[in-house]
């Protein structure tokens, strides 16, 4: 009777790991079946499919093997053609397409033409103590909206379960590329958005001239832009500097500024100054325009021709509900 126990104890040990194996790979196969049943259903037949997505919209090295996993079982099955996912990479990266949404719509199009693509595959996952749920949606390339679904609870076996380890690791906090140590700053403010940071104030002839420093802290891009006669320059009496129209033509307030991603951009905005220049600090009062028209940010502690230096002084404070001066 020992022997016995111990055999078929021996069996399952044997069985389990290819079990798993079995489970994990049906699993990706019903994702894939309902991938190519609502593909079918609406007549088309070529995909191309984006990295998958975890829970905050991040691209993860798990999101993209369960979308190489996908792609391969389509492939497998022969009833779709699959777009080769470095072409489809490349030239999104032509066409700047970052992600799919209405906003780049236009992007989006011209990406699915060149790549004769009928429909997008974008994808999500979301790890739950039974596995990990993966849904993929069905986008059309021409109105950027789903028109399709599949989804299915994969097992938290085989590389999944090795990609699982490293993500369930305690993360650390995400920073933004700050100015380099040899650059002034003289003060920053962040909000959702971004990061603005006053590298410096300066007199050019008749004008005061503020050079500014943005990261986008997403991971989306940004449209960043101002009201032209309501970011002004004000001193403690009162006294206001305007910008100046014909220096700002094509500035951030009026054709505004693309952020992309993580990434760092200056801007300059300049001020028309007559005769000297404003003794004490002066306050940058910027009113935002996007991406929240509503929001007025003021940035006080700033000197004209000052040298820059980290303890400045100075404090920033926003008042996304303060009045238009």
């Amino acid at each position: 009777m020992i022997r016995l126990l111990w055999c078929l104890v021996l069996l399952g040990l044997w069985h389990s790991p290819s079990l798993a194996a079995s489970k994990y790979e049906d699993s990706v196969k019903e994702l894939a079946e309902g991938v190519a049943t609502e593909a079918i259903k609406l007549k088309k037949s070529r995909l191309a499919l984006l990295d998958f997505v975890d829970g905050s919209g991040e691209v993860t090295p798990i999101g993209q093997f369960l979308a190489e996993e996908l792609a391969t079982h389509l492939l497998v099955a022969g009833e779709l053609k699959v777009v080769d996912r470095k072409l489809l990479v490349a030239t999104m990266e032509k066409h700047h397409l970052t992600h799919l949404d209405t906003s780049q719509a236009k992007a989006a199009k011209k990406v699915a033409k060149a790549l004769r693509a009928d429909l997008y595959v974008t994808g999500s996952y979301l790890e739950l103590p039974e596995g990990v749920q993966v849904t993929a949606k069905l986008i059309g390339p021409y109105t950027v909206y789903p028109v399709g679904a599949s989804r299915t609870i994969v097992p938290k076996s085989g590389p999944l379960a090795t990609l699982l380890k490293p993500a369930n690791a305690p993360k650390p906090q995400p920073t933004v590329a700050a100015p380099a140590s040899t650059t002034p700053v003289l003060i920053t403010q962040e909000n959702d958005v971004y990061t603005v940071t006053v590298l410096g104030v300066s007199r050019q002839d008749d004008r005061i001239e503020v050079d500014l420093m943005f990261v986008n802290r997403t991971t989306h891009p940004a449209k960043l832009g101002c009201q032209l006669l309501d970011t002004y320059l004000v001193n403690e009496r009162g006294e206001q500097w305007k910008q100046d129209v014909a220096q700002n033509r094509e500035g951030l307030c009026t054709r505004g500024l693309e952020l992309t991603p993580r990434r760092q951009q200056r801007a300059n905005l300049s001020f028309l100054v007559g005769g000297q220049s404003p003794k004490g600090p002066v306050t940058l009062h910027y009113h935002e325009t996007s991406p929240r028209p509503d929001r007025i940010i003021t940035l006080d502690g700033l000197h004209v021709d000052r040298p820059a230096s980290a303890d400045s002084g100075g404090a920033a404070k926003a008042d996304p509900a303060a009045p238009t001066p």
